[in-house]
């Protein structure tokens, strides 16, 4: 089964199975949204639109949001997400080859879903593309280098789990430097049970 398949099968019960994960996950991006300016936003790999909520509930402005997945079942339970955001559109689209304009965007997001690209400096250079002169973009992701991980990481591929690697800080840095971007900050965090991650923020450059 395809990623895509996967979750088209999974949309429907995805909120609720995944509720804990995706509330503590994305907690940790919120000292770069609340109480911010994040002009135009682009949420490559935005499942149901988990975003929307805190785009909502914390961001000092917004200028609209477009999110991208590939599922286009998870796209229609995020059609049924967010208010006050700006104008709100929906893209079923490949992270690797983005159908959107150059420098469109003022703040992309990333979140939970880098493991699963095919060609991260594909998927990274495209954001990059997409976003304006100084535009930023946080990425959030699987941190691989803490044991509990690496123990995940070896019990998922025994298992078959798809998705297509699990990537340490230093290979996340250097991918975002090939693409062009200027880290600026970075945290670390749980999302429960063995789950660690990590935010970073970079910088068009």
């Amino acid at each position: 089964m395809t990623i895509r398949a996967e979750y088209d099968r999974a949309a429907a019960d995805y909120d609720r199975r995944w509720a804990r994960y995706n509330r503590a996950s994305l907690e940790l991006l919120r000292p770069w949204t609340e109480g911010r300016d994040l002009g135009r936003v682009v949420d490559v790999g935005c499942g149901t639109g988990n975003l929307l909520p805190l785009l909502t509930g914390s961001a000092g402005r917004t200028g609209g949001y477009v999110g991208v997945d590939l599922s286009p079942e998870m796209l229609r339970v995020a059609r049924g997400k967010g208010s006050g955001v700006g104008p709100i559109g929906f893209v079923a689209a490949d992270a690797e080859g983005l159908p959107l304009r150059d420098g469109s965007f003022d703040t992309a997001v990333s979140a939970s879903v880098l493991h699963y690209w095919d060609d991260a400096d594909a998927a990274l250079a495209e954001i990059r593309r997409v976003l304006r002169p100084g535009g930023r973009l946080l990425l959030l992701d699987w941190l691989r280098d803490p044991l509990p991980m690496r123990l995940l990481n070896a019990w998922m591929r025994i298992t078959r789990v798809q998705y297509r690697r699990m990537y340490s800080r230093v290979e996340m840095r250097d991918a975002l430097a090939r693409a062009g971007f200027d880290l600026r900050m970075e945290v670390r965090g749980s999302a429960g049970g063995l789950w660690r991650l990590i935010a970073l923020e970079a910088h068009t450059t």
